[in-house]
């Protein structure tokens, strides 16, 4: 058998895993709530591909020397050109399983708030909550001679229009859909619990946010951006702050070139273009979707589903880690024996507690330890916090190339 016949190339290799991922979605042995999950995994895990596969062949490709892969003996190239008709056939399919998903919920009392579709009533409450709510902090943008085009943060939604006024002609405005607003926005009408998607509701007032200019076509998008950053392992043998190399780098990520849009629910032709010129991404690697932009917002989803109670059967049993024994004291333990505790199946509770009293105890002169990924608000943190300010001498090697952990480390 030929070498080339017996090996898979890694990035189609990783694409048929995430099929696999987004295959849960639609599997009816998963409970509903779980399946909500992972439709948002799959479009998260997309999310990483692109910003750091998609990303790396992406800067191959601007190589001299375009290297082919020693496995499958493909240039970055030709394996963006194998990846893009892949990534559109499980957007597709993404699409088909949120329909399904949508039509699930309903059945269990959570429907969708269909925006072409409101009645008068539904009319008037959304557009009070959009002019009261949403409507102040909108910062919409023109683009046009006068106007440069902005900068499109990664990850971010926008809306974006085609204006026309007697003036100046054709031209375009684009208005972020930032973090700052609620996701999934939630209603109560008896036993029924509406949710809706904030981008979709501006979307469907958007003719009132640009007074003066006529609103043409439009649509809403999503940019994904390189994010493929390397670090040369050879500052580390120079005297430097490693943290503040990494802040750098970090910066920068935020401001490489765009390697994927989204668009929901299909992007005029004159608006695709714009942008695409703009951000300068090829046509095949534009997708529109049907399915949020954002599927992140799909775990909030399930969060409000399992905190309303009663849908048990929606979601997989909570496992909860195993507790010590009463009266259990890891700070007495380990003087005798070493102990292995296994996260996330144990209880860490022994260990901060180990910490805590270690670091008031004056006969510990020093505390040591590696620390990988941290939570933003980190108890273990803390405790070694409160150890140096006791007169410890607290020494903590922490991983700053956490991938998308590196800022939270560095705080």
């Amino acid at each position: 058998m030929e070498q080339d016949s017996i090996f898979i190339n890694r990035e189609l290799s990783w694409l048929d895993f995430d099929s696999r991922v987004l295959a849960l979605a639609k599997e009816k042995s998963v409970p509903l709530g779980e399946r909500l999950k992972f439709a948002a995994i799959f479009s998260s895990n997309m999310d990483e591909f692109f910003m750091v596969r998609v990303g790396s062949l992406y800067d191959q490709t601007l190589l001299k020397n375009n290297k082919l892969d020693i496995v499958t003996h493909m240039t970055a190239s030709e394996q963006i050109a194998a990846i893009t008709p892949r990534v559109a056939e499980l957007q597709a399919k993404c699409d088909k399983y949120w329909q399904h998903l949508v039509a699930a919920l309903s059945e269990k009392g959570y429907q969708k708030v269909d925006f072409s579709k409101l009645d008068k009533q539904q009319e008037h409450f959304w557009k009070a909550y959009f002019q009261r709510e949403i409507f102040p902090i909108l910062s919409p943008q023109i683009v046009d001679q006068r106007h440069p085009f902005p900068f499109l943060r990664n990850k971010e939604i926008y809306f974006g229009v085609q204006l026309y006024t007697k003036a100046d002609g054709i031209h375009y405005g684009i208005i972020p859909i930032s973090n700052q607003f609620e996701r999934v926005l939630f209603t109560k009408d008896g036993n029924v619990t509406r949710y809706a998607f904030v981008e979709e509701l501006i979307a469907h007032y958007a003719s009132s946010i640009f007074r003066k200019n006529s609103v043409q076509k439009s649509c809403l998008f999503r940019v994904t951006r390189n994010a493929d950053i390397t670090v040369d392992e050879g500052m580390m043998d120079h005297d430097i702050d490693f943290r503040d190399v990494m802040s750098e780098l970090l910066k920068k990520r935020r401001k490489l070139a765009a390697v994927r849009l989204q668009f929901w629910p299909e992007a005029p032709q004159e608006i695709a273009k714009f942008l695409r010129d703009k951000l300068v991404v090829p046509a095949s690697r534009c997708y529109a979707q049907t399915s949020p932009l954002d599927t992140g917002c799909l775990f909030k989803l399930a969060s409000r589903i399992a905190n309303d109670g009663g849908h048990g059967e929606m979601f997989y049993p909570v496992a909860r880690p195993m507790q010590a024994p009463a009266g259990y004291d890891l700070y007495t333990e380990v003087r005798k024996h070493d102990v292995l505790l296994a996260y996330p199946y144990q209880s860490i509770r022994p260990f901060i507690r180990m910490l805590l009293r270690a670091g008031a105890d004056p006969n510990v002169v020093s505390i040591k330890m590696t620390l990988y990924r941290m939570a933003s608000d980190s108890q273990i943190v803390s405790a070694l916090i409160n150890a140096a300010e006791n007169g410890k001498e607290v020494v903590a090697m922490v991983e700053l190339r956490a991938r998308f952990d590196e800022q939270n480390n560095i705080d």
